[in-house]
């Protein structure tokens, strides 16, 4: 029997390789645990979502309180904002009409008569006296002068009273067989040879003047303003 040796049997690597390297298997717990941050991230908290819903319905209703509290302000202010627009608008009333020199007034004595009667609200603010010889004319802004003229005036009531270095009279003038109901601003009735005086019923050319002769004047405008 022949003691020859056999060849040595060789094996392929890659086979063996192969089937060394163990399987490698991925469970359902380890597939969560790759989760991404981002992932977690945009997850939805149920208590943040709660609060926030809570935080919208309170601004909401602090502007709807805001809302109607401002509704309620203006229905209160819009009344009275118009009422006095309309008081105001009532008793503002001017007298204006053009005299001629060396003539009578007649149509003149008319508006007066119509402009003084009218004088009814039961307040004014101020009263302007002023014509085409002075068109900035003299102004009363204090509110119990400025009525008490237009009393005087619609219930042709004597009265006198000095407001800022003026005194102003108001009366009948009855002079050279003539009389009317004037206003003026130079203290004395009837008797001003020039200054600020208004006597649109006076029956003859003596019906007044503005910055000027208050009898036979040039013909002019002459004007008086309530509000």
């Amino acid at each position: 029997m022949s003691n020859s040796r056999r060849p040595p049997i060789k094996f392929s690597e890659s086979k063996f390789d192969r089937t060394l390297s163990p399987p490698v298997y991925q469970t359902s717990t380890q597939q969560s645990r790759t989760t991404t941050p981002d992932q977690i991230k945009n997850v939805p908290s149920g208590s943040s979502a709660t609060k926030s819903k809570c935080s919208v319905s309170r601004c909401i209703g602090l502007e709807l309180l805001i809302l109607l509290l401002l509704l309620v302000l203006a229905a209160l202010i819009i009344p009275i904002v118009v009422i006095v627009l309309d008081t105001r608008s009532s008793c503002s009333t001017t007298y204006s009409q053009t005299f001629t020199g060396g003539a009578t007034p007649t149509t003149q004595c008319t508006a007066w008569r119509v402009f003084t009667t009218g004088l009814t609200c039961s307040s004014y603010s101020l009263m302007h006296m002023y014509g085409s010889n002075d068109p900035v004319g003299i102004t009363v802004d204090s509110s119990s002068v400025a009525t008490a003229l237009a009393y005087a005036l619609r219930y042709n009531a004597t009265f006198g009273i000095s407001y800022n270095g003026v005194t102003w009279k108001i009366g009948s003038c009855s002079c050279c067989g003539s009389s009317g109901w004037e206003i003026t601003a130079t203290g004395s009735l009837c008797t001003s040879p020039t200054g600020y005086t208004m006597r649109p019923c006076y029956g003859s050319s003596c019906w007044g003047g503005i910055a000027g002769a208050t009898c036979n004047a040039a013909t002019q405008t002459m004007s008086l303003h309530f509000e």
